[in-house]
């Protein structure tokens, strides 16, 4: 039978996504959501280096609809939680990337929407990637082989200056005053994402948390530095340490963070190392390091998680879907 996807946006993900998608013999793509622009009606294949394949973009949610996916890869840079809600009502499974997992980020009106938008329409809305999505997976996936979980740590720690995306920095407040008012509530409101971490985490874990506390301050740059796509004055905000912990009857029991930073000149001077640190403190101590080579902008991680989602998504419940409510997944008939 095949599989009916549309997809919507295509940025550095969704164009691999898409690439992925027209090799796949039990897959057809019948939308591509562009926004109204130059790029609105134009074959997408074209668009992305492929040639063309024969499919136009739309710049609307009810020309998506109307094409009758069975599930859209939802991938904007900015989200719309109204699209998002217009497609679970018209009964369309949502796989998303776009700084998703349990929707605790978006807000409570947001994610109580969503959740009843899924249910109404007899769909499932599943958040993936590699951080948010696969990091969380595995650190859920270590505690099986503890007898008592008392702490779990998810750290990420990158230099990311390879990261051609300025509209991303700019949105944390790099290249801008450290002290400027509101700074953090930024960086805090942009990376909130990692609060759907901590919940999801701890919601795989039978946890329902009573609140999420932000943690953070940001490093300066202690010369000018010109990466290319945009620069950072001396003294300005080129790095973060911040983390989201997840509280329940006063105790901390999850913490997800990030240091990032842009360039060797900061003030702290944090020091990456390029991957992700998982910690599960209880019985026993177990610790998980990881990193990847071979995918300079983790746009490749970020695609495969969603492509592999794909069937497991649509076989799932209606309503909001965790990593843990699928079976595992990992890279089906890719190994060869």
């Amino acid at each position: 039978m095949t599989i009916r996807v549309a997809q919507w946006a295509f940025g550095n993900v969704g164009k691999i996504t898409i690439e992925e998608m027209v090799k796949d013999p039990e897959i057809e793509l019948v939308a591509c959501y562009t926004r109204p622009g130059d790029k609105t009606g134009k074959d997408v294949g074209e668009l992305i280096g492929l040639g063309p394949i024969g499919l136009a973009t739309v710049s609307s949610l009810a020309e998506v609809v109307a094409a009758k996916p069975d599930l859209v890869l939802y991938m904007p840079l900015i989200w719309d939680v109204d699209a998002m809600v217009g497609l679970l009502e018209a009964g369309v499974n949502v796989i998303s990337t776009a700084n998703f997992l349990t929707g605790w980020s978006y807000g409570r009106e947001a994610q109580d929407r969503l959740k009843a938008a899924a249910l109404k329409g007899g769909a499932s809305l599943f958040g993936t990637g590699i951080n948010p999505g696969f990091a969380q997976m595995l650190a859920v996936l270590g505690t099986h082989v503890s007898r008592r979980v008392d702490f779990i740590k998810v750290q990420e720690s990158v230099e990311a200056s390879y990261y051609n995306s300025p509209e991303t920095w700019r949105a944390l407040g790099f290249g801008g005053p450290r002290d400027a008012p509101g700074a953090l509530d930024r960086v805090r409101d942009r990376a909130g994402v990692f609060a759907d971490c901590v919940e999801m985490i701890a919601l795989s874990l039978g946890v329902v948390l009573d609140d999420i506390l932000f943690e953070g301050e940001l490093g300066v740059a202690t010369e000018d530095l010109d990466f290319g796509y945009m620069t950072i004055a001396k003294g300005m905000a080129c790095g973060m340490n911040i983390r989201f912990v997840g509280i329940k009857d006063g105790k901390r029991l999850v913490q997800v963070g990030t240091m990032t930073r842009l360039g060797n000149a900061m003030e702290p001077d944090w020091q990456p190392h390029q991957g992700y640190r998982i910690d599960i403190t209880g019985m026993p101590n177990t610790q998980i390091t990881f990193h990847s080579s071979g995918d300079t902008t983790g746009a490749l991680q970020t695609a495969m998680p969603a492509i592999h989602a794909i069937r497991p998504v649509l076989a799932a419940k209606p309503g909001l879907v965790l990593a843990s409510d699928l079976p595992l997944m990992g890279a089906p008939h890719r190994l060869g």
